[in-house]
């Protein structure tokens, strides 16, 4: 019998036919250091948030950590008694509906006709989940609860799903929902589960969301726009079936008559994470179109509709007429907006690595921005927790560079990142009234001073106000200039424009969240003091790095 998880409708399909076909072996790989501390990381916060539910609803019934038998064992024994949340369910296998899975938390929600209590599922997932909805905003507003009131939601208007980054989540729990119905555990109601997501609130919360409502945008041949929007019950039913259907034709591989496979790969950002990688990479090529296009990627279906009309690698889109590709190519895919900008950016991308090319000039002339005597280069780290544990700055001025940082080598609170904010920032509004500039790289800096200045940092709202016209963001002045194959990050920029090279073989800023973990939870004391130093370094090149952009910038005629 095939049965699927609650993940096959959320996951690539080709992941599908690669569990169901018999001819395909499965190479165990190493999984990337940094994806594995994800892992732990999100387990570490499930095991947080079940340990404060059992504290703030004590009548909670915890079945993690027991067989599967067991644990089904003990859930009919739970919601007999009607407990009031169940961790770790293995809900019964749906036989029928060829599903099977094992949810983090059931709430019991209101009472079945016949008295019997019923169950809304709800996940775990270490990520934001919420986020603010404005006016022009048409999704819905979202249901907030407390774990120790987990049924008992209040409505907030001011705030919505992230739907669009956070779909696959719902996706997730609509298979949970379908197994609770068909164990007829479901209430008798609108179609509720929820997410207890890691957003910056007081609290953890329930974010309660409705299956029945549309807010998924997909592809529509029948509509005049060519999409419309489904609810994530349709979504999730649709994705399910489809994944159904490649899972049968897989077990028939190697048999006589077998099908061709439905699906092929196409490279998309769960392949980072995939023990198939490695198989599909093979399949597809060094040149495919989303092997080799990883910035501004196209999706899954302008891909498959780009190899429908002939097109794979780089090198064919790269020798594409595309005025005439665009003709059979757009409307296949009028359910994203300026598909037609995406695909001129994607030939523009292919021609430019068929040619060599980095980065692309699309103006002339001289490249001005304010220039002063202090020049001060700016940069951020934070932690995992997105809390700012270092503010790196570089001071340019009549006496050469310097290096200056104001660092955190601790788990740092809402209370400890801001003392450690006012420090810094007291620094350097004394450079500013001394007639400093500060440049930084893209937007990350100014919201974090927004978010510092909401929680009440007297200094952060001072920048904003009285200071905002001396800060400059490079990004947006490389962005009006240059057209980058790779994008136009800082680490592109600096290397292909500033000619610059970090001391660190593996820069990035999520490498460095690692590293201060290890800097502040290492077991020795030069384990930390050797991460600190990493994190230090790595924060000093990428203010040397954005003063070379500077520099380049400045260079141009």
């Amino acid at each position: 019998m095939i049965l699927l998880d609650a993940y096959a409708a959320r996951s690539c399909a080709v992941k599908t036919h690669h569990s169901f076909d018999p001819g395909v072996e499965l190479v165990p790989g190493e999984i990337d250091e940094s994806l594995q501390e994800l892992f732990d990381l999100g387990e570490q916060f499930e095991a947080e948030m079940a340990s404060r539910i059992l504290t703030e609803l004590p009548a909670t019934v915890d079945l993690r950590g027991l067989s599967t038998a067991d644990a089904l064992a003990r859930l009919e024994v739970a919601v007999a008694a009607g407990a009031p949340a169940i961790l770790g369910a293995a809900l019964p296998v749906d036989a029928a509906g060829h599903r099977v899975g094992r949810v983090d938390l059931l709430v019991r929600g209101p009472d079945r006709r016949d008295g019997s209590p019923s169950y809304c599922p709800v996940e775990m997932k270490r990520h934001r989940v919420l986020e603010r909805r404005s006016a022009v905003m048409a999704a819905p507003p979202v249901w907030l609860a407390r774990l120790a009131t987990p049924i008992d939601a209040e409505q907030v208007p001011e705030r919505r799903f992230r739907y669009g980054s956070r779909e696959a989540d719902l996706v997730q729990l609509a298979h949970y929902w379908r197994m609770v119905e068909a164990a007829d555990l479901a209430p008798q109601a609108r179609p509720w589960v929820g997410v207890i997501g890691n957003d910056p609130l007081p609290e953890p919360v329930i974010a309660w969301v409705r299956l029945d409502q549309p807010v998924s945008r997909t592809f529509s041949r029948t509509t005049e726009e060519g999409w419309t929007k489904r609810t994530i019950l349709e979504r999730y039913d649709h994705e399910f079936a489809f994944r159904l259907d490649v899972a049968r034709v897989a077990a028939e591989q190697g048999q006589p008559g077998a099908r061709e496979p439905l699906v092929t790969p196409i490279r998309v950002d769960e392949c980072r994470s995939c023990p198939w990688w490695e198989l599909c990479r093979t399949e597809m090529g060094a040149d495919d179109i989303s092997v080799k296009l990883d910035k501004g990627p196209l999706d899954v279906r302008e891909i498959s509709v780009l190899r429908r009309l002939g097109v794979r690698t780089v090198a064919d889109l790269a020798a594409q007429d595309l005025d005439a590709l665009l003709t059979s190519y757009l409307g296949e895919v009028r359910h994203r907006d300026n598909a037609e900008a995406r695909i001129r950016n994607a030939h523009r991308r292919s021609v430019m690595m068929r040619n060599g090319e980095v980065l692309d000039r699309i103006t002339t002339g001289p490249i001005t921005f304010p220039t002063a005597e202090i020049e001060i280069d700016f940069d951020l780290e934070s932690s995992q927790e997105q809390r700012i544990y270092l503010w790196g700055f570089l001071v340019n001025d009549g006496d050469g560079s310097r290096y200056v940082s104001f660092a955190g080598w601790e788990d740092l609170d809402a209370e400890t990142e801001l003392v450690l904010a006012e420090e810094a920032l007291g620094w350097l509004r004394d450079r500013i009234n001394e007639g400093a500039t500060v440049h930084h790289y893209s937007g990350y800096e100014i919201a974090q001073l927004e978010r510092l200045a909401s929680a009440g940092s007297g200094l952060a709202t001072w920048m904003l106000s009285e200071a905002r016209g001396r800060f400059i963001d490079l990004y947006g002045v490389v962005k009006q200039h240059w057209f980058g194959v790779n994008g136009l990050g800082l680490k592109q920029v600096a290397v292909h424009g500033g000619g610059f090279k970090w001391r660190d073989d593996d820069p990035s800023g999520l490498s460095s969240q690692f590293w201060f973990h290890d800097a502040v939870h290492a077991p020795t004391r030069t384990e930390r003091e050797t991460a600190r130093q990493r994190v230090l370094d790595y924060n000093e090149d990428d203010v040397i790095a954005t003063r070379e952009v500077r520099r380049w910038l400045r260079e141009q005629t």
